[in-house]
């Protein structure tokens, strides 16, 4: 039997999935004859496909049952895994049954390669680093990877992005935490405005169920405000703008990489280890975040305008 596939099966969350990113495209590039195919959830698969120019499977269509003990899954997953060279796993462990059954099912000619998503929590190095740090056993996926590294703090991920939209801004995160003061970006926004600066502000389902309606009525009256209801709708959001600022939040990694001038605002997260990738991104931290001024962030994001 013919195996041209190559699967990376990862089911974090939007950052984390971004991080992974290099790997992916070095994949690609140690492999052109292969297919390359993201199993993951269906809006980070149409992202991959889109920003990567991979294939994706949907990891909610019956992946599940690999981590059943003598678990099996449908038939087009089955034939994936049996058509599968390598496989590397972001969401198994060695000696678990999630990883015993894709070895099961694909096969003893497949090489199967788990990978921890996230670094442990003393790891004080970029999270990228803990990430090569598990292919030592695979020197060429190393070296490539690292190749790829570099590419991206070069040029970013190649998108076609334009440089002459709005800036571009995402007021949320994961936790509350790690989230500027929305007045603050209410100030900022006012600022932007002032200088005749086109801006948008980006609303996805957590800042939704988490601002007040009077919240997200003070951001309406002084910008315009999306509600992208996917990540290839981001994505669309992203690569368009000029200027993006956000949180230490997935959007930030997103804009980050596909080359757009990002301006990241750090609180309690360490960005020596969650730092975006990308050529043109710069981080303020502060602890609290709320100490982070208006004209900090300002400043920092006015060499484009």
């Amino acid at each position: 039997m013919l195996r041209r596939n190559v699967l990376i099966l990862h089911a974090g969350a939007l950052g984390d999935f971004v991080l992974a990113w290099p790997l992916m495209l070095a994949l690609g590039r140690l492999h052109p004859q292969s297919r390359i195919i993201v199993v993951t959830h269906g809006s980070k698969g149409a992202l991959a496909e889109a920003a990567l120019r991979v294939e994706s499977a949907d990891i909610d269509h019956g992946w599940h049952g690999i981590y059943a003990s003598g678990g099996d899954v449908p038939e087009q997953a089955t034939k994936l895994l049996e058509g599968a060279h390598s496989i590397y796993s972001f969401v198994s462990r060695q000696g678990d049954a999630a990883t015993a059954n894709l070895r099961r099912i694909a096969g003893a000619d497949a090489k199967v390669v788990t990978l921890a998503p996230r670094p442990p929590e003393t790891f004080d190095r970029h999270s990228t680093d803990h990430l090569i740090s598990q292919l030592d056993a695979l020197p060429a996926v190393k070296t490539g990877t690292q190749q790829m590294l570099k590419s991206i703090a070069l040029r970013g991920v190649g998108v076609g992005r334009s440089a002459t939209g709005d800036v571009v801004i995402h007021p949320g995160s994961g936790s509350p935490a790690k989230c500027w003061p929305l007045q603050k970006y209410v100030k900022l926004i006012q600022r932007f405005k002032r200088k005749r600066a086109g801006v948008r502000v980006l609303l996805g389902e957590v800042e939704l169920e988490r601002f007040a309606d009077a919240d997200v009525k003070t951001l309406e009256t002084v910008a315009e405000v999306r509600r992208p209801a996917s990540y290839l709708a981001l994505f669309n959001e992203l690569h368009t703008a000029s200027t993006f600022i956000g949180n230490d939040s997935g959007p930030s990694h997103l804009a980050g990489i596909i080359g757009v001038p990002t301006v990241a605002l750090f609180g309690p997260t360490n960005p020596a280890v969650w730092r975006p990738l990308g050529p043109r991104v710069k981080v303020l931290r502060k602890e609290p975040i709320d100490d982070l001024s208006v004209d900090e962030v300002f400043h920092a994001a006015g060499t484009e305008h």
